[in-house]
């Protein structure tokens, strides 16, 4: 390996690790931000649909209901944005790890085939996983040693729009109720 490809492998290593950790902080925030947002929501929502019969003359059943349905959307994509959540804790870990079994294997001066590794890896995997552990594999193979934190960074950009999303449909949950208040 000359100079210029060792600069272009450590660059790579560079940027997938600064993208994996921007990654896993970012989807631990919106996690715990998105787990608060539902719980709140939710105990109101609980709250007011208990005590419906006695606050009907106060407000009107429909605001709270139609509030309750933009709620229950905004709790499916807090479900969506859990899964990408705890996707994204699984895979920046097992980077990290994977980077101190690649030093303990480096270490230990034994040979490993590598394209063996990916197989075994591969034969864990169900579809659609497998499918796109052969794409990211493919990616790795020809060099791209960046493609995992750039994976990390927009799986962490999705889980944003999906709690952006969350938090813009539990306001206008709240709003729908808020304006069906008797005066």
């Amino acid at each position: 390996m000359d100079e210029q490809q060792a600069a272009a492998l450590q660059t790579g290593i560079a940027a997938q690790r600064i993208l994996t950790l921007g990654a896993r902080l970012l989807s631990t925030s919106l996690d715990h931000f998105s787990g608060w947002l539902l719980a709140g929501f939710g105990a109101v929502f609980g709250l007011l649909i208990a005590n419906i019969d006695s606050l009907k003359d106060h407000i009107t059943t429909f605001n709270v209901m139609a509030g309750a349905v933009l709620f229950l959307i905004a709790a499916g994509l807090a479900a969506l944005q859990k899964l990408l959540a705890a996707y994204l804790t699984a895979t920046t870990a097992s980077a990290a790890e994977g980077r101190e079994i690649g030093r303990e294997i480096a270490e230990s001066e034994l040979p490993v085939d590598v394209q063996e590794m990916y197989r075994q890896v591969a034969q864990g995997l169900f579809w659609p996983l497998s499918a796109f552990n052969r794409w990211m594999t493919a990616k790795a193979n020809k060099g791209d040693v960046a493609v995992v934190g750039r994976h990390h960074a927009k799986a962490a950009q999705i889980q944003f729009l999906l709690v952006l999303l969350q938090s813009a449909l539990s306001i206008v949950a709240a709003a729908f109720v808020v304006a069906g208040i008797k005066i």
